[in-house]
């Protein structure tokens, strides 16, 4: 808090107890404050008002947007287009607040832009005081609706997985996000379990970095040098020691007098540093773990043989963080707090299903002809974009409609039900949703099958007798004299005039 004192500023905390001197007088910081709220309590002017009243200071801060990808080609987008994960906080207001335009901000929204526009009146704030005066806003109902959406899929976020194998026909299992042994932002001060694994590292993924951030990365980086070499005499000094243990554990010797690090000369240092230099997979390792690096992508094949810089044994959660970087948000990105998908749902009429309940998904590009992965069609699920299941064949005889070519007469775009299978966040925050197509047994109890033909007069009847085939009947001339060009409705006209002539065959 700022006071002013014969107009000199005071900064008084809320715990402040020291005391200064203004001109001449010596002020306690603490009891000035005391005295001063309890004066100002009955008056307030409207920024004091806002202070302790509003939620303006508990906005939390901006994300970092989600960088583009580095390409010397022109790159096509969308100013307006839908974030991969919301930067900044959503903002409702009660509906008594919401007809006066009152957000709890320093000035109200008007009705036209958040009520009279939007079904979904929540807004986030792109700056809350601009040089115009103004409130910078923007609807958030784009990141609302997709969650409200993927909440009602009930889906676990699974931990992401690449083994080649297609998830519908079981590859990779379903882990949680949430495991105690996964769910790590840091090593703890403890001895960690032998198989936790974290997903935050102090480091940056140097894979990933450009060549401006990279020569930024490495100024930082030489400033930490006391400190390294600080940590590789100790790492020296724990070496000759564990050396020192064996060799006394092999002649039978007492081990209580090799309990602490010995202290080493700087020749020996010196001489194992350039061991350590001259051998990279030694060294890798350690100032991998002394920058708190990410994993590094692996190393290709045909590079295995040769001698070159290793980092330490990968301590992330998966195996996909090494090759696309760690996860910018956390691994479940808010989306859902499931651990697991074990539900069964038990239908009111035929009881417990195998599958949970189908979703429509919308056709937003039909499959094409190949050419590179952009052959596969391209589905809308819960506001999610997907690929269909079913990438190889291009003409589906009995696939979906609007699946091979693009069905204009269709209001509002072809659709199919599909069942979410497997949903994971990539490394830029990007959801992946697998599905898979539903059966007619799942899409008839929730009306997903299109409406059989009316069956005929003669078949829904109570009429269940029929002629004896053996009885010899008489020919009439009518029927006789039908010729094969005879319509059907011909034909059941000439039988009908048969039966009635003929009353006592029946």
């Amino acid at each position: 808090m700022v006071y002013y004192v014969n107009r000199t500023k005071i900064f008084i905390g809320v715990e402040s107890t020291f005391s200064m001197t203004v001109g001449l007088t010596t002020f306690n910081c603490q009891r000035v404050a005391n005295v001063l709220r309890t004066t100002m309590a009955a008056r307030l002017s409207p920024t004091a008002n806002l202070f302790r009243k509003s939620r303006l200071f508990a906005l939390p801060p901006t994300l970092t947007p989600p960088a583009q990808a580095a390409s010397s080609s022109q790159i096509a987008e969308s100013d307006t287009a839908t974030l991969p994960y919301p930067i900044r906080a959503a903002i409702v207001t009660p509906d008594s607040s919401l007809a006066r335009g009152d957000w709890g901000l320093k000035r109200p929204l008007p009705a036209k832009s958040t009520i009279q526009s939007s079904s979904t009146p929540v807004v986030r704030i792109n700056a809350l005081d601009t040089f115009e005066h103004v409130t910078d806003f923007e609807s958030a109902g784009d990141h609302i609706k997709t969650l409200a959406k993927w909440q009602e899929l009930s889906l676990p976020i699974s931990l992401p997985k690449n083994n080649g194998i297609a998830i519908q026909v079981g590859g990779g299992n379903h882990e949680s996000v949430f495991e105690t042994k996964i769910d790590n932002t840091h090593e703890t001060p403890n001895t960690p379990a032998p198989d936790s694994k974290r997903f935050r590292f102090g480091g940056p993924w140097v894979a990933g970095l450009t060549d401006i951030e990279f020569d930024r990365y490495l100024a930082s980086v030489r400033r930490r040098k006391p400190e390294f070499m600080k940590k590789l005499r100790q790492l020296v000094a724990e070496g000759k020691l564990a050396d020192a243990r064996r060799k006394a554990r092999e002649g039978g010797e007492n081990l209580d007098d090799l309990q602490k690090p010995p202290s080493i000369s700087e020749k020996e240092f010196q001489t194992a540093l350039r061991t350590l230099r001259a051998d990279p997979t030694a060294l890798g390792p350690i100032i991998s773990k002394f920058l708190d690096l990410p994993p590094p992508p692996q190393t290709p094949s045909h590079r295995i043989h040769l001698s070159s810089w290793s980092a330490a044994p990968s301590e992330a959660s998966s195996a996909e963080y090494g090759r696309r970087g760690p996860p910018k948000t956390h691994p479940s990105a808010g989306l859902s707090y499931l651990r697991t998908g074990a539900q069964i749902v038990n239908h009111p009429v035929v009881g417990p299903q195998k599958h949970p309940r189908p979703v429509p998904a919308r056709i937003l590009r039909p499959k094409r002809r190949h050419r590179g992965n952009a052959y596969k069609a391209v589905v809308g699920v819960g506001g999610i974009v997907t690929e269909d299941v079913n990438a190889h064949a291009f003409r589906e005889h009995n696939g979906p409609g609007g699946i091979t070519e693009f069905d204009p007469d269709v209001p509002g775009g072809s659709k199919y039900w599909v069942h979410p299978v497997r949903a994971s966040v990539t490394s830029e925050g990007k959801i992946s949703l697998a599905i898979d197509r539903a059966s007619d047994a799942a899409k008839a109890l929730h009306g997903g099958l299109p409406e059989a033909e009316p069956l005929p007069d003669y078949v829904r009847g109570t009429q269940r007798t029929f002629d004896d085939l053996v009885t010899k009947r008489p020919v009439n001339r009518a029927m006789a004299g039908a010729g094969t060009n005879s319509s059907p409705q011909d034909i059941l006209n000439l039988l009908k005039e048969s039966k009635e002539s003929n009353p006592d065959s029946s």
